[in-house]
């Protein structure tokens, strides 16, 4: 399964090495890219001054742009052949007289920028093998159609990575550790035939674990809770005397009632006989209760919840076990260690090192795992790419990220060639100054990268946020709707700014200029959040489902509701039409922003590879497409093998 390539980059590249430097001298050096991809956010596009498409576009590109209808525009950015585009103009011809598309021509530096985006960006195609195991009905229970997809193939991948680990280090593996294992479908298809892997699914969510237990019912992977109805004649015969009297003797404490008593063994023998899973929320029933009150206040977090019993030898059939635990690192020793020797006390630890020491006198465990992510959001995928240096006993990886606007800032500040294009938005001042030791950039390469104009490479929330779009998912509705709702916020913006309930977005000369003694100075953040449908069938709509929830803000809640509640749909319609011109100009930006994010996403899947390439421990380590983007955008793996 091992590929020459480690990267999937295009044909144009066969040093990786190579690539990697382009990409970080691009994403320092270009003022359009650094502008578009974190130093500009569609909420100041109406209220800034000068007009920010003025700002932020060069004359020629906007003059190209006017001759174009949106959709033309992305047809050049996204599948355009720009090879012929970018060649010399015949000799009999000027370049002011050639055309595209029946319109003005590309200016040169347009479709400069755009060869660099698609020549930095990974390449995403995925060739599904001609014989994929389909997902039975048992298994397949409660996904939808993207679902159902990354669990086939990433199942699949994960089987036969696992052999190549066998084969790789002599020896097979033990266990899968499925990180932020959600309501497990991925652990029970690899559970499940023909796989029968043995899973530790790890997840901090309660409900999400009992959901997922009910699962293994229907997909036979578990058995399912036997109630039975305890009758002790004796006791309910006393019971029926005493119904309305008080003179019912007391047991003693430490004895108990004879119900619970034999209730107790009842239901032990009746839920767990011999050779059968052991499942606390069997024993439970539907009573809630807290870890304490389960296993006692001794019993230290991350608990086990089901542990299946060990099968005999001649047994192959797959395993899951649950770990109800918060990941706050990649240390798992303590945790894989219990699920292989339940006897052993589990206790949670949490460790920044790269190198961990096992205890004097301990020998190691004999477990062999493989930690595997299916889009694992944020700072989770960082922990699981570092258990592969952190812990003896994981000797692979294969983690798929997403929700990068989750990841955390190692580095402090971001900063930008031209800062005059960005407000200084406080959420960007918070994240950017969290200096997470868990969070992006994780390699020394990233780290002490020195650009012409900064130290670093940085990627901001704003940059981070737009990584998550798949521009070539877009069909025509799909980008009229993305348009509609980005022009409906904007232009909300600004009448918040015109009725003197948020302030005008200041624009620093100076970075690191410290505001806190004046908190509107980096504007306000008034968050709508999402809407229902109907909400976007016009701007009046909008307006009216949007200040529902400003609203309840309690700083200018009370505001909106004097100032913008009270606005006629008259009043809003004009609002609508004096800015309808901006709507393309927006939608260009837009698209501009998403097509150019895919060199954010690339960045920061090879800063998890070359994290990987730091460590001698590290065999081989590569990224590679598991999906179909088609299906499911956020397709890129990052496989490690350690020696």
């Amino acid at each position: 399964m091992t590929t020459p390539r480690p990267l999937p980059l295009s044909d144009e590249w066969n040093d990786p090495d190579e690539y990697v430097q382009a990409l970080l001298s691009f994403a320092t050096e270009s003022v359009m890219f650094m502008n578009v991809c974190g130093g500009v956010h569609i909420l100041d596009f109406l209220t800034r001054d000068p007009d920010l498409y003025s700002s932020l576009l060069p004359e020629d590109w906007r003059e190209f742009f006017d001759h174009h209808d949106i959709h033309s525009i992305l047809q050049l950015l996204l599948r355009e052949d720009i090879g012929p585009l970018c060649e010399p103009a015949e000799t009999d011809r000027t370049e002011t007289d050639r055309t595209w598309n029946g319109g003005a021509f590309p200016p040169a530096s347009l479709l400069e920028y755009i060869r660099n985006i698609r020549r930095l960006s990974l390449r995403r195609d995925f060739a599904p093998p001609e014989k994929s195991e389909r997902l039975p009905k048992h298994i397949a229970v409660g996904m939808n159609k993207k679902k159902t997809h990354e669990v086939e193939q990433f199942s699949r991948y994960v089987a036969s990575l696992s052999e190549t680990v066998k084969e790789s280090r002599g020896e097979p593996l033990s266990h899968i550790v499925d990180f932020g294992s959600g309501q497990n479908y991925l652990g029970r298809m690899l559970a499940s035939a023909p796989y029968h892997k043995h899973i530790i699914a790890i997840e901090r969510k309660h409900q999400y674990i009992s959901g997922a237990n009910r699962m293994d019912v229907h997909a036979r992977l578990a058995e399912r809770e036997k109630k039975t109805r305890i009758h002790n004649a004796k006791l309910n015969k006393v019971k029926r005397q005493c119904k309305d009297c008080t003179d019912m003797p007391e047991l003693a404490p430490e004895q108990g009632t004879p119900q619970t008593q034999e209730q107790g063994d009842a239901v032990t023998k009746e839920v767990a006989p011999e050779n059968e899973d052991i499942v606390i929320s069997d024993i439970l029933g539907d009573m809630t209760l807290g870890a304490d009150d389960v296993l006692g206040t001794d019993y230290k977090k991350p608990h086990v919840l089901h542990v299946p019993k060990a099968q005999p030898e001649i047994d192959t059939r797959g395993t899951v076990s649950y770990i109800e635990h918060e990941i706050k690192d990649g240390y798992l020793e303590p945790i894989i260690e219990h699920v292989v020797d339940p006897k052993t006390t589990v206790e949670t630890r949490t460790s920044t090192e790269e190198v961990v020491v096992q205890p004097q006198g301990k020998k190691p465990s004999d477990a062999r795992v493989m930690v595997v992510s299916l889009h694992s959001c944020g700072n989770l995928v960082h922990h699981g790419v570092r258990s592969l240096v952190l812990n003896p006993s994981v000797v692979a990886i294969a983690m798929i990220g997403c929700c990068y606007n989750l990841l955390t800032e190692r580095l402090g500040p971001a900063t930008y060639k031209i800062p005059i294009l960005r407000s200084a938005h406080p959420r960007l001042k918070q994240t950017g100054s969290s200096w997470d030791p868990h969070g992006f950039p994780m390699s020394k390469l990233y780290e002490n990268y020195e650009a012409k104009t900064t130290k670093s490479f940085k990627l901001n929330i704003t940059a981070r946020s737009m990584a998550v779009q798949a521009p070539y998912n877009w069909g025509h509705a799909d980008s009229e709707g993305f348009f509609t709702r980005h022009f409906y916020r904007a232009l909300l913006q600004r009448v918040l700014l015109d009725r003197n309930i948020i302030p005008k977005p200041d624009v620093p000369d100076d970075l690191y200029k410290d505001t806190s003694d004046n908190p509107d100075a980096g504007g306000i953040v008034l968050i709508v959040g999402s809407l229902r449908k109907s909400a976007f069938e016009s701007f009046p709509a909008y307006v009216r489902a949007a200040t529902v929830k400003l609203s309840q803000d309690p700083t200018r809640g009370e505001m909106v509701k004097e100032r913008v509640c009270t606005m006629t749909d008259e009043e809003l319609r004009r609002y609508e039409a004096d800015y309808m011109h901006t709507r393309k100009n927006l939608s260009v930006v837009w698209s501009l922003m998403a097509f150019s994010s895919q060199v954010v996403e690339a960045a920061i899947v090879v800063d998890r590879w070359q994290f990987l390439r730091e460590h001698d421990d590290v065999k081989e380590c590569w990224v590679e497409p598991v999906f179909e983007y088609g299906q499911s955008p956020r397709n890129l793996a990052v496989i490690g093998i350690k020696k």
